[in-house]
């Protein structure tokens, strides 16, 4: 073998596996899935052509050490604040999430009266110092709990929300004890107060950190979508069996192994092993 054509099949290798690397240090978890949530339900309040609620939340867990919940309202456009959704509240049926702390709450679109107003919001920092959505947990028996007197009073255990609701421990709100910067879809014969607040359009996400070692998605249940700004204002439920988890398809790696391997196959048939 020439000393020229070794230098060629060393140099290829090298760039491919600084490839490879790249590639998998980027690459999701093997083990990493997501989770969706769903409920349906109606608003008997609601002063629109359509009385019905509709959400979904997706659980995912692709970061390495972070919690990612994208919550959507997949219902019909907003009437009354009722039609607004201001929350979630889940439980985990493992050990507690002690330290799960929401570290960003981002909305791709926020509206006001069918107009975009920003894009890309940072929901924990509106305006510079407004917090609009804030997460809580507690390891009480009770949950989050209602205030006193207060109908229906959320059980689980960790939630995030745009509103007080009423809740102890509270959310940490600054600004966001209305219906304000909640989702909806658009606008269906909207009362004033709706068609003058300000929203986020069709979804938000949100991630969390702190998660434990051995967190295991699939004991994510107990959800509960809330509506409005009162915990005796509309609420659904995902009350089935958690959905199977949907994997993360087949890492990236796998492809890239196999493109350094037909590179070095290609690169070994360009010339002869012995020359003359």
């Amino acid at each position: 073998m020439s000393q020229l054509y070794s230098k060629k099949i060393v140099g290829y290798a090298t760039y491919c596996i600084s490839t490879l690397a790249v590639v998998m240090s980027q690459m999701p978890r093997a083990d990493a899935a997501s989770m969706t949530f769903s409920a349906t339900g109606t608003n008997p309040i609601s002063g629109g052509s359509s009385t019905a609620l509709s959400a979904k939340a997706v659980f995912d867990d692709s970061i390495a050490g972070k919690l990612t919940l994208t919550l959507t309202n997949t219902g019909p456009g907003a009437s009354a604040p009722s039609d607004v959704l201001t929350g979630i509240f889940w439980d985990y049926a493992g050990s507690s999430l002690t330290n799960l702390t929401l570290s960003s709450a981002k909305a791709p679109t926020v509206i006001k009266n069918n107009l975009t107003t920003g894009t890309n919001v940072d929901l924990t920092k509106v305006g510079g110092n407004t917090v609009e959505w804030g997460f809580a947990k507690t390891t009480a028996s009770t949950g989050l709990g209602g205030a006193n007197g207060v109908a229906n009073p959320v059980t689980q255990h960790y939630g995030i929300g745009t509103a007080g609701f009423g809740i102890s421990p509270g959310f940490g709100l600054s600004g966001g004890q209305q219906f304000n910067y909640g989702i909806i879809t658009g606008y269906d014969s909207p009362n004033p107060a709706v068609s003058g607040g300000t929203f986020v359009k069709d979804s938000a996400t949100f991630v969390f950190s702190g998660l434990p070692t051995g967190f295991d998605l699939t004991k994510i249940q107990n959800i509960r979508f809330q509506y409005g700004t009162g915990l005796d204002e509309p609420s659904t439920y995902y009350i089935a069996p958690p959905p199977p988890p949907k994997r993360v398809p087949e890492s990236s790696a796998t492809v890239a192994l196999g493109l350094f391997a037909l590179g070095a196959l290609r690169v070994a048939k360009k010339k002869p092993l012995v020359s003359a």
